[in-house]
Parts: structure tokens; C-alpha cells; sequence
């Protein structure tokens, strides 16, 4: 007969029994070990460059994974590992897989072994298995046209991912951005695979996406470690590029409180961040890369105007929109409020904002960007397909 230790204590439990020295956490990690080997998050599509991109990948065991281009017959073309100093990374759950010369549509797989023991001179595989077969579908950063869809603020109503996409049509856009507050706050790796990257899957196989971090993605015990889920360029939240006729810039706002706010507890120096990104903005919006673009497109999850007068709007507005007015943003992208608005340019900013709505039925928005060499175009709607703002150039 088999003993399960798990249904036993939950026995004990229940006739009020207690035994000492039995560790919950060690309950967990034992039930982990005695479950199938599987694919927690098959594969999502991360850090687009102008050439590659990575493929992200979760797995419920310790394991050697690895990631296979495929022609159109299923046919291996290229197996890649994540390699790193001379060691293939293995006897882990996670893995990032880059692809440097990534074709712009491509069928790929990952596959993996489960490691039953990982000994100093024996290693010793137990089960295979493997994704389906996905097909990625990459954007040209010199096409005349491009499409992207941006979330914001939908703190965990994961419902939310799928029903706001205009149509139920993924296919029309190039890549998606979230642009802050998915969460509440994290706390493990199950909070960032069960309330966003098992949600998105359906976009995020084939599509890729930006985590622009909001000000909640700085939140909770596991937020130190949020960086290591998505990929950014040069490792920096912050971020800016050229896809399509339009510079992109993606922001990083941090928190809304001042840094010295009994609530972070002398543990964050955002004010000094924000100065740094200052000094970095100066430079994109004068690069050779940004002046080749037709448009110019600020993403930032705080806005800078027609928010609250809390300390983080207005730092970002001190150290953002005098760059902003001097370069000439065409627009900016925010959210944070759960009020949403759409504000042409006036006398305070020569730029429209749009805002994002909040993460309730009736109050969450999707904003749509797109464009081409000669024009551009930024809507944003409702849940219920209601247009609350559109601006064109």
C-alpha cells in the first residue's frame, strides 16, 4: 500500500493531531518532487532585437531543456541551448533561449529531460518531454508598418488578457506591452506564472511582449527578482528602439510614494533612478535611431499630467517633460490612475496623453498603436468596444 505523507497530515489535521518539527515548506518541495515533470509555461517570446529574440521557458522539475528550430516538414533545423561560461545551464526549472539570427516567422519546440540525480561525476536523466510545435511571428524593424497593443493596470483579473483584445484577433498586431500593475505584488515565481504568463500564453508563443514595470511590479518579497522572468535589453527595465516608422521608449516610473515613505522601509532609491533614466532619455532622443523614425512613442505606467499630485508624478514630470516638450514626443502611454482619459495636446504639455482605465469590467481600456511612414494612429476603447479617444498625425 502507498503511504501519502500529504493526506495523512491533512488525517491528523482533522482529528486535531499535531505532530512537531514537520515543515510546510518541506511538504511542498517533497509533493514538487513526487509530481509529474511538466511544462509549467511552454515557451514565451522576450527581448526582440533587431535580428534575434529569446524564448523563455518554465518547467515543475529540475531538468536539462533545450530549443529546436523546425522547418515545415518538423524537421530539426538548429537545436539551441542556453550556454554560458562553458556550461550549458541544467538542474534547474528555468531557461531563456536565444536565438541570434531569428527568421521573422519561424516553427521552433522545447524540449527537456527531467534530472534524477545531478552528482558530481554522474548525472542521471529520467523523463523526456516536449512542447507542441509554435510558430513565432517577428516584426522587421525596417517594415512600413507596425501594430502594438497595450495593457495596463489589470492586477490580476487575468480574464482581462483575452477579453480586451479588439475582435479576439491577435494576428493584426506585432507585439504587445504591458505596461504595468499586472499584480498586486509578487511574492514567488507561482505569482508571476499563474496570474500573468499562463493568462498570455495564447499571445505569447507566437507574439512578443514588453513587461513594462509598474509601480505594484515593485512590490513584495519576490519584486528583486522579477527582472529574471522577461528580457531587457541591457538589463535595465528601461528601454528604447525603432520598430517600424516608430521610436518606441519604455520607462520605467517606479514607485508614487517618496523614496523616504515609512512603507519601503529605507529600501528604494527611485528618485535617483528616475535622474539616471533622465540623463539616458537625452541621448535615445537624439540617437541617429530615433531621428530615422517617423514617430516617437513614450510608454510609462505613471502619468506625468491630469494624475494625482503624489510625489512620483511629479518627479517623473520634473525630470521627463522638459524632454519630452524640448525633442517632440508625438504622444505618451500611461496608466496607474484606474481613471481613464484621453488629453489632447494644451499649454502644459505639447504632446497627447492617453490613460489607460482600471482593472474592473466597465472601467479596463486597451490602447491601440499603430503606423506607418505617414501617419500614426493611438485609440483607445472600452470593454464594451466604446471609443474614448483617438488621436492621429
Amino acid at each position: 500500500m502507498n503511504f501519502n505523507r500529504r493526506r495523512f497530515l491533512e488525517a491528523l489535521a482533522l482529528a486535531g493531531i499535531t505532530l512537531p518539527n514537520i515543515s510546510v515548506a518541506k511538504e511542498k518541495e517533497t509533493e514538487n518532487l513526487e509530481g509529474d515533470f511538466s511544462f509549467i509555461v511552454p515557451a514565451y517570446l522576450q527581448n526582440q532585437t533587431e535580428k534575434g529574440i529569446s524564448i523563455f521557458t518554465i518547467l515543475s522539475k529540475p531538468a536539462l531543456a533545450w530549443l529546436e528550430i523546425l522547418d515545415n516538414a518538423g524537421n530539426v533545423q538548429q537545436t539551441i541551448h542556453q550556454s554560458e561560461d562553458g556550461m550549458i545551464n541544467a538542474n534547474t526549472d528555468f531557461f531563456h533561449f536565444t536565438v541570434e539570427e531569428a527568421p521573422r516567422s519561424f516553427r521552433y519546440r522545447i524540449k527537456a529531460k527531467e534530472i534524477q540525480k545531478f552528482d558530481p561525476y554522474k548525472i542521471v536523466y529520467a523523463q523526456e518531454i516536449e512542447t507542441p510545435i509554435f510558430e513565432a511571428k517577428l516584426a522587421k524593424n525596417n517594415q512600413e508598418q507596425i501594430r502594438c497593443l497595450v495593457y495596463n493596470d489589470v492586477h490580476e483579473e487575468k480574464s482581462s488578457y483575452r477579453d480586451l483584445v479588439p475582435n479576439q484577433d491577435t494576428s493584426i498586431y506585432d507585439f504587445f506591452v504591458l505596461n504595468g500593475d499586472s499584480f498586486h505584488y509578487v511574492s514567488n515565481q507561482e505569482d508571476i506564472t499563474e496570474k500573468l504568463l499562463k493568462p498570455i500564453e495564447f499571445i505569447a508563443t507566437s507574439k512578443p511582449f514588453i513587461m513594462n514595470r509598474g509601480n505594484h511590479e515593485t512590490r513584495g518579497s519576490f519584486a528583486r527578482n522579477f527582472k529574471r522572468y522577461f528580457g531587457y535589453p541591457n538589463n535595465k527595465y528601461y528601454q528604447a528602439f525603432k520598430r517600424g516608422p516608430i521610436f518606441w521608449i519604455m520607462l520605467d516610473s517606479g514607485e508614487d510614494k517618496p523614496d523616504s515613505h515609512e512603507v519601503y522601509a529605507g529600501t528604494v532609491d527611485y528618485d535617483n533612478y528616475r535622474k539616471e533614466q533622465a540623463k539616458w532619455l537625452e541621448t535615445v532622443l537624439q540617437s541617429k535611431e530615433r531621428k530615422s523614425a517617423q514617430h516617437t512613442v513614450v510608454i510609462s505606467h505613471i502619468p506625468i499630467f491630469h494624475s494625482d499630485e503624489w510625489h512620483g508624478t511629479l518627479h517623473n514630470r520634473e525630470c521627463f517633460h522638459p524632454l519630452f516638450q524640448k525633442y517632440k514626443i508625438d504622444a505618451m502611454v500611461s496608466g496607474h490612475t484606474h481613471q481613464y482619459g484621453y488629453y489632447p495636446a494644451d499649454k502644459d504639455h505639447n504632446y497627447p496623453v492617453f490613460i489607460g482605465g482600471g482593472p474592473k469590467a466597465g472601467k479596463r481600456t486597451i490602447i491601440d498603436i499603430s503606423g506607418s511612414a505617414k501617419s500614426l494612429a493611438i485609440r483607445m476603447t472600452r470593454d464594451d468596444g466604446t471609443e474614448l479617444g483617438q488621436f492621429k498625425k
